[in-house]
């Protein structure tokens, strides 16, 4: 795209230039901090601000001795010393300031051009300094220009290639050695990079070819300056890796630095300049200038020797893992797949220390196939692996030494989300510690500890952020699965932090999963549970914050759904909690538990001061239909007369010879808690009594112990009916009566 630019004054483009040199100047009679300095940043920025009342950008360009302030010609002398200089030094094309750009970022931009009083302060890239100081809003080289003739300028836009790429090369071999290192060791370049330092999309090829070309031009004092500086850089960059893998990255730069050169003569020169740095030692520098470990065969047959050799006495490991270094970075897939098999081979040995050091090997082959993105090789490596612990009659040092290099790719392929492999390992191990299956101790501990392992915090966020993304329901239901095997401690912690979530998947998820781990997941809601921290409540009343109910909930949720009595007897301690919700939310929980278990605990409910609660702990009891609970039900039945007649109905449900004998006391009654009430309360619970025995019905059959329904209820009718009573008014009793005994005899 071609935009033109005319030439013309205008008054803001101009202050610009004049504030921006001012203010360099008076910053540079004050220290940063002092008044002045920052008052110094006022007027340029204020100017800006105007110029971005119309456009999004300010751009200064330089072009031959033509000065461009968004496209507006003005005369050259405008621009400040230290920008002119600075534009000269570093071949900047244009400065362009965004209209994001704070007062901050002007201020320190304006300071990068004051220079120190009496000192020789070393150069300085400016593009460097606004990268390093995150100032986003000012880009070098935004926008290129050209001349077209006196009076004209045009934008340009496009790939920076041809002899001005040539020229940008020239000035990258200068002050980038990092950059030429990863061209001469054919690393891969990346376009964005080039637009950040350029302004503009570079041709890769060329800059690749070009730097290539003018190393091999450079003098052998230019290659031993380039060398200095490619070393600093790598020798920094390589912090922190093994000694060999750094030692194999200086001898790559060597041998691409020194290739077609007179070695014998530049050699002494860089065996004092590698010394100095104090990280190689003498017999290492041998290594790098022996010619012959450059060479692939020659590496592979002394490595494929020294593995054979391995554990035994003569192999010096040290140059061995250096060997083996140099086969890895080589270029042939088939020589790395081939040392692979023969190490892999080695943790079948009978030696300790032949398996030790195979191990120590394989990591290190590992380490460098996940960096070197080398993906056929570390598939291969892992599918190996994974056929190794796949025999269930594996010898447990041969799995134990396999179990360190798993852990290895367990952790990558959770990084990649490889959920699928990830289970795959995951189930081979956890087989060994079904009861099932008959193993070793030894292989059980071995398999226990491999789960406990990468049951690390890394692994365990990472699952559980994939969850709280939201996956496809098949991902999702790996990963549970995955959880559900990893450690159950260090899982049920983990899940606690989004069992509360936003997103109703993850708290599906995880609610689920808890669901499954049994004492862990007791244990973790106990602690929380326990903690008066998660009790927070509503000022001025009973109820829990919003927050804190939900995590409660969920947690009485869970327990309800862990059938044992640990489950129950965390539960029962929330019997007297202020919030009714917490409440009511225990009796569903312990309904769904059922059994015996929860019988006591439901019990202690009975008592509550809420009508709501106590009908629906009644209702739970019922449900759960254990008979022992008819004790508690009848004493609640006589003590709480407002809760009677919905007590025995629960009792009714129960059923029983127990419930039997009751209700016909209560109809003729003969119990203690139906005497001293009013007429018409007493009328009610009879005539209740009278329809639940016409549900429950019965045959009498006198080897069950059970009273013949039918008879009892013929002896009360015949009873309410004799006398004038029965001829004076209705009788709702024993009209209740009547159709008990139709009922009962209608099934017999």
């Amino acid at each position: 795209m071609m935009e033109s630019i005319k030439t013309t004054t205008q008054h803001l483009e101009i202050n610009i230039l004049k504030e921006i040199g001012a203010a360099v100047k008076r910053m540079g009679m004050y220290p940063l901090e002092h008044p002045a300095a920052i008052k110094a940043t006022e007027k340029p920025f204020l100017t800006l601000q105007e110029i971005f009342k119309d456009t999004d950008q300010v751009t200064i360009s330089q072009v031959d001795d033509k000065i461009i302030v968004n496209g507006i010609s003005v005369t050259g002398e405008l621009l400040p010393e230290r920008l002119k200089e600075e534009f000269q030094d570093q071949d900047i094309n244009s400065l362009t300031f965004f209209n994001t750009l704070t007062k901050e970022e002007l201020s320190k931009f304006l300071n990068f051009f004051v220079k120190p009083l009496g000192k020789n302060t070393p150069k300085r890239s400016l593009t460097e300094f606004l990268r390093k100081n995150k100032i986003g809003s000012i880009q070098v080289n935004e926008l290129r220009y050209e001349l077209v003739s006196d009076d004209e300028v045009v934008v340009k836009s496009g790939v920076l290639e041809g002899a001005d790429l040539k020229a940008e090369i020239s000035k990258i071999i200068k002050q980038d050695p990092g950059l030429v290192r990863d061209v001469l060791l054919n690393k891969p370049l990346e376009q964005e990079s080039f637009k950040e330092r350029l302004g503009t999309e570079v041709n890769l090829d060329q800059l690749t070819q070009g730097i290539q070309q003018q190393v091999k031009n450079l003098t052998d004092d230019e290659i031993l300056s380039l060398l200095s500086s490619g070393l600093e850089s790598t020798l920094t960059e390589s912090k922190g890796e093994s000694k060999n893998s750094t030692l194999n990255k200086v001898a790559n730069l060597l041998n691409r630095l020194l290739e077609n050169r007179e070695r014998e003569k530049l050699l002494p020169e860089v065996k004092k300049m590698l010394s100095g740095y104090r990280v190689l030692e003498d017999k290492c520098l041998d290594f790098v200038f022996d010619e012959k470990w450059l060479k692939s065969q020659a590496v592979l047959e002394e490595v494929m020797e020294m593995v054979d050799k391995l554990g035994k006495e003569g192999v010096d490991f040290e140059r061995f893992m250096f060997l083996l270094d140099r086969v890895i970075d080589s270029e042939e897939q088939k020589i790395r797949l081939h040392i692979v098999d023969k190490l892999l081979s080695n943790l079948n040995s009978k030696s300790s220390e032949t398996r030790r050091l195979s191990v120590l090997a394989l990591k290190e082959i590992l380490s460098r196939l996940i960096s070197g993105k080398m993906e056929v090789e570390f598939v291969y490596l892992k599918d190996r692996l994974y056929d190794k612990i796949r025999d269930q009659l594996l010898p447990a040092y041969i799995l134990k030494d396999s179990t360190e290099l798993v852990k290895i790719i367990f952790f990558e392929i959770i990084q990649r989300k490889e959920f699928e492999e990830a289970k795959k390992i995951i189930s081979e191990y956890n087989s060994r510690l079904s009861h099932e299956v008959s193993c070793p101790e030894q292989t059980r501990e071995i398999a226990k500890y491999f789960l406990k392992e990468v049951s690390d915090k890394s692994t365990l966020s990472l699952l559980t952020t994939q969850l709280k993304e939201g996956q496809p329901l098949q991902n999702t239901k790996t990963i549970e699965e995955i959880l559900e095997s990893l450690d159950k401690n260090k899982v049920a912690q983990e899940l606690l932090e989004i069992f509360t979530a936003d997103d109703r998947a993850a708290r599906i998820s995880s609610v689920r999963v808890l669901s499954k781990l049994g004492q862990s997941s007791i244990t973790a809601l106990s602690g929380l549970l326990s903690n008066v921290n998660s009790f927070s409540r509503e000022e001025g009343t009973r109820l829990l914050l919003d927050e804190h109910w939900y995590k409660v909930r969920n947690a009485i949720y869970v327990l309800g759904n862990i059938p044992a009595p640990s489950s129950v007897e965390v539960m029962v301690k929330l019997n007297s909690d202020p919030d009714p919700r917490v409440r009511l939310e225990v009796i569903k929980a312990l309904e769904k538990i059922g059994k015996e278990e929860s019988v006591d605990a439901l019990v202690t409910f009975l008592k509550d001061r809420d009508d709501q609660v106590r009908r629906n702990v009644i209702t739970s009891l019922s449900i759960v239909g254990e008979r022992r609970c008819l004790i508690s039900l009848i004493n609640h039945f006589h003590h709480n007369r407002k809760d009677n007649i919905f007590t025995l109905t629960a009792i009714g449900r129960i059923g029983g010879v127990e419930t039997m004998r009751f209700l016909l006391k209560l109809l003729s009654e003969e119990d203690s808690g139906i005497k001293h009430l009013p007429n018409r309360q007493k009328e009610e619970i009879r005539i209740t009594a009278l329809n639940i025995l016409g549900r429950i019905g019965s045959d009498g059959s006198p080897q069950l112990g059970t009273p013949n329904l039918a008879e009892e209820i013929e002896t009360f009718i015949k009873h309410r009916k004799r006398g004038i009573r029965a001829f004076l008014a209705k009788d709702p009793l024993a009209e209740a009566a009547d159709r008990t005994l139709k009922m009962i005899k209608s099934r017999t």
